[in-house]
C-alpha cells in the first residue's frame, strides 16, 4: 500500500461509495500535481511522494470535513432504503389506502367502545387514530417543497408527543424510558434525513426526504 493509498483509506472511512470515488479523483489530482511540481525541482520520487502526501493534511481531519458535506454510507443506505419503501407504496394504491384505514378503524373502534360505556378505552383508541393520521396521510398529501415538509415534520412531531402525552397522563415521566425508546428510531431516521438534505441539492431530494 503507497502513502497516498493509506491516506484514502482514512479520509474515505464511512463515506458513501459515490462520495468516496468523489475524493480520489480529487485528492489524486492534489496529489500528482504537487508530486510532479517537486520531481520537477529535483526532489526524488520518494522524497516527492512524501510531500505530496504530507500537502494533504491530516487524513482524519479531511474525513471529519467530507462527513459533513457528502453522503456517509448509512446516510447512502437510508436513502436507498427510503426509495425502495416509496417505490413499493406509489405502486401499490391498495396499500396506500390500507395505512391510510389504520387511523380511521381505531376512531371506529373508539366510537364503538364509548357506545359500550368503556370510555377509556374509546379516548385511547381516538388519541392513538389522530396521533397516527399525518403518518397515515404522508402518501396521500402533496408534500413536495421544503416549506411543506417542513410544515408535515412539525405536525407529525407534535402529533406523535402529544399522544403519547395524553395516553400516558400522569404516567408519562415513570415510562419515559419506553417512550424514548419508542420515539429514538424515528428521531434518529429524522435526523439523518435532515443531514442528507443539507449535502443534496433540492432538485435531487427523493420525495421521501420532505417526510
Amino acid at each position: 500500500m503507497t502513502l497516498l493509498d493509506g491516506w484514502l483509506r482514512r479520509a474515505t472511512r464511512c463515506l458513501a461509495r459515490d462520495s468516496a470515488a468523489q475524493v480520489r479523483t480529487e485528492i489524486q489530482e492534489h496529489y500528482e500535481l504537487t508530486r510532479d511540481a517537486a520531481i520537477a525541482n529535483g526532489v526524488s520520487l520518494v522524497e516527492a511522494d512524501r510531500l505530496a502526501v504530507n500537502a494533504l493534511g491530516d487524513a482524519k481531519t479531511a474525513n471529519r470535513q467530507y462527513r459533513r458535506v457528502l453522503l456517509t454510507s448509512a446516510e447512502a443506505r437510508m436513502l436507498r432504503e427510503g426509495n425502495w419503501e416509496a417505490t413499493a407504496v406509489c405502486s401499490r394504491p391498495w396499500l396506500r389506502w390500507l395505512i391510510l384505514a389504520v387511523p380511521v378503524v381505531a376512531g371506529i373502534a373508539a366510537a364503538a367502545f364509548f357506545a359500550t360505556g368503556h370510555l377509556a378505552i374509546a379516548r385511547d383508541l381516538l388519541i392513538s387514530g389522530i396521533g397516527m393520521s399525518p403518518l397515515a396521510a404522508a402518501p396521500l398529501l402533496p408534500i413536495n417543497t421544503p416549506l411543506r415538509g417542513r410544515l408535515y415534520r412539525c405536525v407529525k412531531w407534535v402529533a406523535m408527543t402529544g399522544t403519547l402525552l395524553l395516553v400516558f397522563g400522569p404516567e408519562t415521566f415513570k415510562l419515559s424510558w419506553l417512550l424514548l425508546s419508542c420515539l429514538w428510531p424515528l428521531a434518529w431516521t429524522d435526523w439523518t434525513r435532515a443531514a442528507i438534505r443539507r449535502k443534496l441539492p433540492i432538485t435531487a431530494w427523493p420525495r421521501h426526504l420532505y417526510l
